[in-house]
């Protein structure tokens, strides 16, 4: 690698998932870029985490562990990751999953080509107990209008694999992810507001179901949140999006204060119909394998 490569820091937050962290830390260090740093901010672990990680540390200088003293929740845990980052881009990397061995410098090649766009990822694939189970939603964001991405943003989420993309440091820095249902949603949508975003086929994060995300229920759980919320999801992340637009998104302040409210307006319209929307798109798919199992 040249001189001049930039950095690249992947911020693994974990919590007692030890034995898959393992596999998270080795996809990070055999990338074919060399110029990376990991860090590791344990979330007060109970398991062999602390082992694990200072086995990798003692091998390899690129790694580096932070145990915090208490459980500070997993929205602190992924934020302190960010905070420690000195790379000129950052990814979040969850620690039971990996990515394919040349992620990392194809989605800086793309960066580096197109300043334009504030995040490159791969194209998700989703594992239950290790076998493939279904590949993730892949979408781009190549509007010039900032509203329109945002818009085009909450319309298309899903599984919201972009979040594990690789994003320019020194803008991820300057905004904070809520501690709402859709935090995750929120963050990228400050992102996309800034710049164009785009999901290539060419590499891959392999994302393992599981643990704090398996449910609804396990989310409000692991972020402290009312029980409610849980109960609806759609309606609580709707709001918190307006919110977020209107008020409290760092990267919206700028825009005009009648261009933030017309977004969060059909935003906010748009997260509400996702689940009607999901039924129409299922109702449909039942439709047209119906149509082809009597055409045969």
């Amino acid at each position: 690698m040249k001189a001049c490569t930039p950095l690249v820091t992947i911020g693994i937050p974990t919590y007692n998932r030890a034995e898959l962290l393992r596999r998270s830390i080795e996809s990070a260090l055999c990338q074919d870029y060399a110029m990376i740093e990991v860090i590791i901010s344990d979330n007060a672990s109970t398991d062999n985490t602390r082992a694990v990680c200072q086995a990798f540390c003692h091998k390899n200088d690129a790694v580096k562990y932070i145990a915090q003293s208490s459980n500070i929740g997993a929205s602190a845990n992924f934020a302190d990751v960010l905070k420690r980052a000195t790379g000129k881009y950052f990814m979040w990397l969850g620690d039971d999953d990996w990515i394919d061995t040349s992620y990392i410098s194809h989605c800086v090649s793309l960066l580096e080509t197109y300043p334009d766009l504030s995040l490159v990822s791969g194209t998700p694939i989703y594992y239950q107990n290790g076998i493939k189970s279904y590949v993730g939603k892949v979408f781009d964001l190549l509007e010039n209008s900032w509203a329109i991405r945002v818009a085009h943003y909450y319309a298309a989420v899903a599984d919201n694999g972009m979040f594990y993309g690789l994003m320019r440091t020194v803008q991820l820095q300057q905004l904070t992810a809520p501690n709402v249902m859709g935090g995750d949603w929120h963050l990228l949508a400050n992102i996309v507001s800034i710049g164009k975003t785009r999901m290539s086929t060419v590499v891959s994060v392999h994302r393992e179901l599981g643990g704090a995300t398996t449910s609804y229920q396990q989310i409000v759980k692991s972020l402290g949140l009312p029980a409610i919320q849980a109960i609806f999801p759609m309606t609580t992340i709707a709001l918190s999006a307006f919110d977020n637009i209107v008020f409290k998104g760092t990267t919206y302040k700028k825009r005009h204060i009648l261009i933030r409210i017309i977004v969060a307006g059909t935003v906010f319209l748009l997260v509400i119909a996702k689940p009607s929307l999901g039924y129409v798109r299922g109702a449909k798919r039942l439709f047209k394998r119906s149509i082809l199992f009597f055409a045969k």
